[in-house]
């Protein structure tokens, strides 16, 4: 098992941290290196639209101890992701030590996993904080209990770890919400085999955190004392509206048909390790089928379709994939079984190195949302100490503003009449502000494409085969680009 574990570190580690600043910074990574300078300068407050504060507590040591770049907002992420593909070896104790193996290399290798991994988001910490949560609450399972045996003992610390580390998804963002409904669904019905104590014990320790990291450790305390500054009650509040709205709207079957351009042959097995599960019951592997299939129904059914809410459904996907391989033993020959297996990995681990090193902010792939072009960074490079005017809209400049955080940029979002530029200025324009501005003085210097999309979800369907193989987009390629010019009088 040791070498199994090795191998798989190795393999995470290699595709997390190789060429780890080789994409620039996607707009929402921006944001988050943004609002962590509200950490530094000691005037944080929670903001559901940016997520729980524990990313930035996480970020902090990074970005002091390295300074503040794209490689020290990414390499936490990218060393969280190297344990959640450890992660599964956990579960050995409950599915067996070949399945969990095939599920931490699926997991390795994971294209979506992967790159979430080399991304300054909440996500994979997020990840690990479920995976560690469920381990530990089945090892609390193990022994028979009464819930009115009130001893505490090693059993207590088990349910208090889940609990912390339910705590901590608690602190990053609000999928915590529906996340803990849906498992508190499942375990409800288990209720009699928790002990109170434990329960209240693990309660406590749970609001404690969450009080700790809401409060910047009990030093702002109006989320304790008016009810519209509650933390659930922000977030439910905020997301119910987005939601509502579909501030960012999809088919139902936007991460069905995500798992299936990238991991096809798992989820056909995955499939029928849910037959297999149904058959011969297993309490943690009836688990594993109730957690992808409710998080697979969960964020099908929430407005907010983005690809990184698809590793929390890849995940325990992951896990049945090994279990039907393992249970598919006693069907195929050894032979058939190593070929299944090694079809089912090289076609992620294809995609995967596409993905997050071949072409890390291709438009065509699913995978990326809205990927940052090279532009932008390169821009960035060739005008330090240069003047920069940036006229767009708000919300349009980013990850731009952070790129010219050190440069003399000036972002105006009312409009372009009646400036006036000195010689050797730069003045960069969006679409709108293109039209408008009076090009007498100014020399056109190039066209920066700041960041692409394609409507993957209505698919040509004859495209396909060259998506899958030659990554080709699955649909027309969309742009937003910034006009570029310089003052000349």
């Amino acid at each position: 098992m040791r070498k199994f574990i090795l191998i798989i570190a190795m393999v995470a580690a290699l595709i997390r941290l190789f060429n780890l600043t080789l994409p620039p910074l996607f707009f929402d990574e921006s944001i988050h290196a943004t609002i962590l300078k509200s950490l530094f300068n000691g005037n944080y407050r929670y903001n559901p639209a940016y997520h729980g504060p524990l990313l930035y507590y996480l970020l902090y040591t990074p970005v002091q101890t390295l300074g503040e770049s794209e490689f020290s907002l990414r390499i936490l992420p990218a060393l969280t992701g190297i344990l959640v593909a450890l992660t599964p070896l956990l579960y050995r104790r409950f599915i067996g030590s070949e399945a969990a193996i095939i599920a931490a290399v699926l997991v390795a290798i994971s294209a979506i996993i992967t790159n979430y991994s080399r991304f300054c988001r909440e996500d994979i910490f997020q990840l690990l904080f479920t995976a560690l949560f469920a381990y530990f609450i089945f090892r609390y399972l193990e022994k028979e209990k009464s819930l009115k045996d009130f001893r505490v003992d090693r059993d207590t610390l088990l349910l208090t770890t889940s609990f912390i580390f339910m705590a901590l998804l608690a602190t990053l963002k609000e999928t915590f919400y529906p996340i803990a409904a849906v498992f508190a669904l499942y375990f409800i019905f288990d209720i009699k085999k928790f002990r109170a104590s434990d329960l209240a014990i693990s309660a406590s320790v749970f609001l404690l955190i969450y009080f700790a990291f809401y409060t910047n450790f009990f030093t702002y305390t109006t989320p304790l004392t008016n009810f519209s500054e509650f933390p659930a009650v922000k977030a439910v509040s905020y997301w119910k509206h987005q939601h509502d709205i579909a501030r960012i709207g999809g088919p139902w079957y936007y991460y069905l048909e995500l798992i299936l351009l990238y991991d096809f042959p798992a989820f056909l097995l995955a499939i029928f390790a849910l037959h297999a599960i149904i058959i011969k019951r297993n309490n943690f592997e009836a688990f594993t089928a109730y957690w992808f299939l409710s998080f697979l129904i969960l964020f099908s059914y929430i407005q907010e379709k983005v690809p990184w809410l698809g590793i929390h459904i890849l995940f325990p996907m992951y896990i049945l994939t090994g279990i039907a391989i393992v249970r598919l033993n006693s069907k195929l020959d050894r032979r058939k079984l190593k070929t299944l297996a090694a079809v089912c990995i090289l076609f992620s681990a294809y995609g995967s190195v596409h993905v997050n090193h071949i072409n890390p902010v291709n438009p065509a792939e699913p995978a990326l949302y809205l990927p940052t072009q090279y532009d932008v960074r390169e821009f960035a490079e060739k005008t330090r100490g240069e003047r920069i005017y940036i006229f767009t809209e708000i919300g349009e400049y980013w990850p731009l503003a952070w790129y010219l955080r050190e440069h003399k940029a000036y972002f105006i979002t009312t409009g372009i009449e009646g400036w006036n530029f000195r010689e050797g200025d730069y003045v960069v324009v969006n679409i709108t502000n293109d039209m408008k501005i009076d090009k007498t003085n100014l020399e056109f210097v190039e066209t920066m494409v700041v960041r692409c999309w394609t409507f993957w979800t209505t698919p040509q369907l004859q495209r396909v085969p060259e998506f899958i193989v030659l990554r080709k987009p699955l649909n027309d390629i969309s742009c937003m680009n910034f006009s570029v010019y310089r003052a000349n009088r």
